[in-house]
Formats: C-alpha cells, structure tokens, sequence
C-alpha cells in the first residue's frame, strides 16, 4: 500500500467517515471571503480578523507538505428528543464529552500517523475550506460542509503533516436543489444574508454564549427556544433529508437528561452546574451559569408562545 493508502485506511480503522489528502497552498478563496465578510459586516470584523492566521497553512507549520482531512459523522446518535429544539445536536455529540465513543479519535489519528512515519500538528487551517480542498464535502448555500450519506451532521478534523502526498481532487458545492431558499428563509435571526454568506454575529450558535452579554433586545427575541447553539438551518435543509441515524446511545446524555431541560438550567445553582453541565461544555467558561439561566428562561417563555 501506498503511504496515502495506508493514512485513508488508518482514518476508517479509528472511525472516520471519510478521509482526503489537500495540499498546503494558501487558501486563498477564504481569504478572499473572510476579507469580504470584514467588508460586508464592519461590525463584526474582529471575528473575521481572528480567522485570517489559518489561511496559510505552511505560516502555521513550514514544514508542512500534506493535509489529511476526515469526517467525524455525528449524526448517528439517538439525541434525547427533550433536548432537541434547545441545544445545538453538534454540541450534544461533542466528541470532546469525555464518555462520547468518538472523544479518543483525533488522538488515535494523529498517533497512527505518528506511527506511520510523518511529523504531524493538529489543526491550523480553516476546516470546511480543508475539507473541500480534499474533496470529502462540498459547501452548501447555508455555509456548512456536507459528506455523502451524512448531510451536514459532521465535524472536520485535520492534520498538518510533512509527507509528500499527491492531493485528491476538489468536492464540488453540495447539489442544493435549485431555487431553495429554505435556510435562509427559517433563520430567525437573519444571519444567512446571502447563499454562502452568513454574518457570523447574528448566528444564534454565536449569541447563546459568545456574543457580548446582554445581547440586542431585536435579536434576544428572535432567539427563540435555543438554549446554546442552533440547528434551524440544518434542519430544514432537504440536502439533509433521512441522513441522521440514531442507531447509537447517548448514555452521558440520558443519565442528567432531567437537568439539561429549559427549566432545570433556569433554576440551577452553582455545585449542580459545575457537577453535572460544566463537564459537557468544558469549553466555556466555568462562571458562566447567568447566562444558561437567561437562555433557558427566554426558551422558556418562547414554548409559552407557542
């Protein structure tokens, strides 16, 4: 086998999806957008400006020859239907939870490429950018990334590594059926403006937690039932149709089910967050149970309306 044979049969042996070879060039198309983003939304441009040190992925690592790009399925778990509507599924299947079957797989990836020889870094590029470059998902108008037989339910990894491989050809944008508007038309906070352009700074993933608190009264009413992130645009896209399988257990999700809810995080105290939810979403800052309160209280109110 090949040294690429070898690293594509690596990646489905730790359970990835799939797996592409890219080449180290600048990206420049995502340069190109994150400087007409920066363009089009003032108002958000440092968070477009954050993202401009992974265009060049040699800047990152020099000695870099070849990037390896896999998709991590997550749309294969049985998610609680309570909490569906609340919290972002991509959040809920986090393979950062500890107790996630996947949590090991970039770890056992970039040790098998260890083994295999290379020198390797994790990371440093603009993931979705990558993971078209190696052909393993094409764009959609809603700005994600789609795998065949996965839809959108997917994360991208990837590894810088100094082997000299011949990269696979591009994917091509994901077959959005013609005409269809139904992303755009669902966001409710319009942060879709345009297919293949979204204002990062209206998405609801980035309102639930990372946006300066409080968040703009226009806004903090079209947030709806969400809690943390937001899966609006992904569930009515019909690219998505039939492509979650929930063939698989969320035991760390059933077992503190009951103080996931809307009502149990707005009334939650200290202990029981840091015990029970700060373990899931180690990510964020551990003093931040006001905000969950807040968002579950708004989700809350707007189940009342409905």
């Amino acid at each position: 086998m090949t040294l690429k044979a070898r690293i594509k049969a690596l990646a489905a042996e730790v359970g990835y999806a799939a797996c592409g070879i890219a080449g180290t060039e600048p990206f420049e198309e995502y340069r190109a957008a994150l400087r007409d983003r920066i363009h089009r939304f003032p108002e958000a441009a440092e968070l477009y400006r954050e993202l401009e040190g992974r265009v060049d992925p040699r800047a990152v690592a020099p000695w870099a020859r070849a990037i390896v790009v896999c998709v991590r399925r997550y749309g294969k778990y049985a998610v609680p239907e309570e909490l569906v509507g609340h919290i972002g599924r991509n959040y809920l299947c986090d393979r950062r939870i500890k107790d996630c079957p996947d949590h090991a797989m970039p770890k056992k990836m970039k040790a098998g490429l260890v083994g295999l020889g290379a020198r390797v870094k994790t990371g440093g590029v603009p993931g979705r950018a990558a993971a078209v470059r190696a052909g393993v998902a094409g764009f959609g108008r809603n700005n994600f990334v789609y795998a065949e037989g996965c839809g959108s339910w997917i994360n991208i990894e990837s590894w810088l590594i100094d082997a000299e491989l011949e990269p696979d050809l591009p994917a091509p944008p994901a077959p959005c059926p013609e005409g269809c508007q139904a992303c755009r038309n669902a966001c409710p906070t319009g942060a879709l403006q345009a297919p293949y352009v979204m204002c990062q700074d209206r998405c609801i993933a980035y309102l639930t937690f990372e946006a300066p608190a409080p968040v703009a009264p226009e806004l903090w009413g079209r947030m709806g039932a969400w809690v943390y992130g937001c899966d609006v645009c992904q569930q009515v896209c019909p690219m998505n149709k039939g492509k979650w399988d929930r063939r698989e257990p969320t035991p760390w999700l059933d077992e503190v089910l009951d103080r996931l809810t809307p009502a149990a995080l707005a009334a939650m105290d200290q202990e029981t967050y840091e015990k029970v939810v700060y373990p899931l979403f180690g990510y964020i800052p551990k003093d931040n149970l006001a905000r969950w309160q807040a968002n579950a209280r708004r989700a809350m109110e707007a189940g009342k309306s409905v």
